[in-house]
């Protein structure tokens, strides 16, 4: 069955026969030898069976069946153009640009890992990663200024359509490793009493949670620094400023040995939320590296912290 194949090149060299009504003219349209052109076309007349030209005084003149024939090896060829057109549309692209925006707690723990481990796998893909509060991550999404927003919001502003919540996590408490609760398995808001405390900025959602809480339980503690991000939180506490509560994401990224984080009781939760703009973001670059985010979480977070 092999050698009766038609092939591509043998439609090539009719249609170019065609157009160009002789074998000189169809091996210049192809850029091959006259000989090639001359093979192929008697190749071709031979597998179907059927005589395809008449030659007369040197010129090809197309039989009844050819002219038949033509409107469908035409069709055929614009349909392998029109394949090729596609690959290199998708080719262009796989080798595009990724613009995100994200928090803080986001683009300073888990989105490093994912987007090392995304572009070794796409290697032609920018990536662009803006760093901002939540609330203006919305309001980049809002006005189509990035294709992907990564934000720590409440549940209820997540439930729309392009945007979903991708994890909820445990806060944990941040100790020095030589602090009196180093070696406590849980702590609790009476842990916390007469503390030196490192605060996150008043108005942040999860400061009015932690105050709430330690308020309902009559806890009094010294806050003396604040700060509006956990990484920061984290360099104080080092140096020995206080003890606080963060993020679980910021914890789990530590690679330092000086502090310990340690489950914090009754839990206080983040939720991280992925927010996808209108603009015309190719799919094939954002569901890749979405994918490469959840498995990044997974990798990174204990379970015991996951909601």
């Amino acid at each position: 069955m092999m050698e009766n194949r038609i092939t591509l090149r043998h439609l090539e060299a009719f249609r170019a026969i065609m157009v160009r009504k002789t074998v000189t003219g169809a091996a210049d349209m192809l850029e091959v030898t006259q000989p090639v052109v001359t093979r192929l076309l008697s190749d071709l007349e031979e597998r179907i069976a059927i005589p395809l030209f008449t030659r007369t005084k040197g010129r090809l003149l197309p039989t009844p069946e050819a002219m038949l024939l033509c409107t469908d090896v035409e069709q055929s060829l614009i349909g392998i153009e029109r394949i090729v057109n596609a690959a290199s549309n998708i080719k262009a692209l796989q080798m595009g640009h990724l613009e995100i925006a994200a928090a803080p707690v986001m683009a300073l723990s888990l989105l490093p890992h994912a987007i090392k481990s995304f572009t070794n796998e796409h290697p032609d893909v920018v990536v662009t990663m803006h760093m901002h509060s939540s609330a203006t991550v919305l309001d980049m999404i809002q006005r189509d200024r990035c294709d992907l927003g990564f934000a720590m919001l409440p549940m209820k502003t997540t439930q729309n359509g392009n945007s979903e919540t991708i994890l909820r996590a445990k806060m944990v408490g941040v100790v020095p490793v030589n602090h009196r609760l180093a070696n406590k398995r849980i702590l609790s808001p009476e842990d916390f009493e007469g503390e030196s405390f490192i605060s996150l900025s008043p108005l942040m959602a999860e400061r009015t949670k932690i105050d709430s809480l330690m308020l309902s339980h009559g806890v009094n503690r010294r806050i003396n620094v604040e700060t509006q991000i956990s990484e920061a939180i984290i360099k104080l506490a080092e140096a020995g400023v206080g003890i606080s509560i963060i993020d679980a994401l910021t914890a789990s990224v530590y690679t330092g040995g000086m502090l310990k984080f340690i489950p914090f009781e009754p839990a206080i939760i983040d939720s991280y939320a992925l927010v996808i703009s209108q603009r015309n973001s190719s799919t094939l670059i954002l569901k890749p590296f979405v994918d490469h985010v959840r498995r990044e979480i997974r990798k990174i977070l204990p379970a015991h912290l996951i909601v």
